[in-house]
């Protein structure tokens, strides 16, 4: 039943709830509202005072709090039903995609920077993706950044900072302090394009790199590249690829282990690859470029020497490369990176 007003301070109403048992009003047993959840309790102090004041600006923070994605929306439909019965007007402050979609762009004001209400469907979908993907950290980093960089996991990026402190100093610098960059968790790189344009909502000149591995050749770039997003990928499988040189590899492992563990890594190195890359190991081979050396190569080699080493940590082996057994490739990558994301 609806809610009764008779201008004293309460506002009488019935909330319904179960099985009619043949107790109660209308066969329905009574319940202490005290006892309902805080949504429950801020839905009706908001109605009671809809119905309590007509032709009133009602100001509302946040009125989705607590509530259901499916109840935001019923919640919304009915305070804009009984505002305009009243002859009031609504103005609310929230970070709802549910509100922010069923309402037109010319009534949705953004407080990013300046004030500004959005002018089109398009600025209505850049807010609400950033609403979903973008977070409070991000939005700080992108107001004084030149770029981001998207990368598809940690390790890329910890193999990346490695490379940089041997062969960019001034990039290494971008990785020791707050790096603005964008973790893809190894999905589908059109995620990271969702991504870069819910952040061009907020900064519309921003430039962005997304660097893939090898093995996402099949999907072509005018797939995921966008009006300042730029792709990069890896002429080997994985960036990992690029820490399988002999002399790296028996470096770090004669420090691990001793000399002994690191030949019989070698000793596996060489079962599995051609002669050519003992004789050239920065010249590219199809085995590198096919192989996921991550999964199969590393693994082995380093269980054959004996030495236990997580994916995470294969950092390591990359910090202790010298500059002359590092492909070119990956500093050619470093050059781009540092173009986009050094001031």
């Amino acid at each position: 039943m609806k809610p009764s007003y008779d201008r004293t301070p309460f506002i009488t109403c019935q909330y319904l709830k179960g099985i009619p048992t043949g107790r109660g009003f209308g066969g329905f047993p009574p319940l202490d509202v005290s006892t309902t959840g805080s949504g429950f309790h801020q839905v009706l102090l908001i109605l009671a005072f809809m119905f309590a004041r007509p032709s009133s600006l009602i100001l509302l923070d946040e009125p989705d709090a607590h509530l259901h994605v499916l109840l935001q929306k019923q919640l919304y439909d009915i305070l804009r039903s009984l505002c305009h019965r009243r002859k009031g007007q609504l103005v609310i402050a929230t970070h709802a995609e549910v509100l922010i979609d069923t309402t037109s762009p010319q009534q949705i004001l953004s407080f990013y920077r300046e004030p500004h209400p959005l002018a089109a469907e398009g600025d209505r979908d850049q807010v609400r993706e950033a609403l979903k993907r973008v977070t409070s950290l991000e939005l700080l980093l992108a107001e004084d950044a030149k770029g981001i960089l998207y990368l598809e996991g940690n390790t890329d990026f910890d193999l990346l900072k490695a490379w940089a402190e041997i062969l960019n100093p001034e990039l290494s610098q971008w990785f020791k302090s707050l790096p603005f960059w964008h973790n893809n968790q190894g999905r589908n790189p059109k995620e990271a394009r969702a991504h870069y344009f819910a952040l061009k909502a907020v900064k519309k000149d921003l430039q962005a790199i997304l660097l893939l591995d090898g093995d996402n050749r099949g999907m072509p770039d005018r797939e995921i590249s966008g009006d300042g997003l730029s792709i990069l990928r890896w002429e080997r499988y994985e960036a990992e690829s690029y820490l399988l040189h002999p002399t790296s590899i028996e470096r770090y492992i004669s420090k691990e282990k001793g000399e002994l563990f690191a030949h019989q890594a070698l000793n596996f190195l060489r079962d599995q690859m051609p002669p050519a890359f003992f004789k050239d190991p920065l010249r590219e081979n199809a085995i590198l470029r096919s192989e996921p050396a991550s999964k199969t190569l590393l693994p082995q080699l380093l269980e054959a020497a004996g030495v236990t080493v997580a994916k995470s940590d294969y950092f390591l082996i990359a910090a202790q490369m010298t500059p002359e057994e590092i492909p070119v490739e990956v500093s050619e990558k470093l050059d781009t990176i540092k173009a986009l994301v050094c001031p």
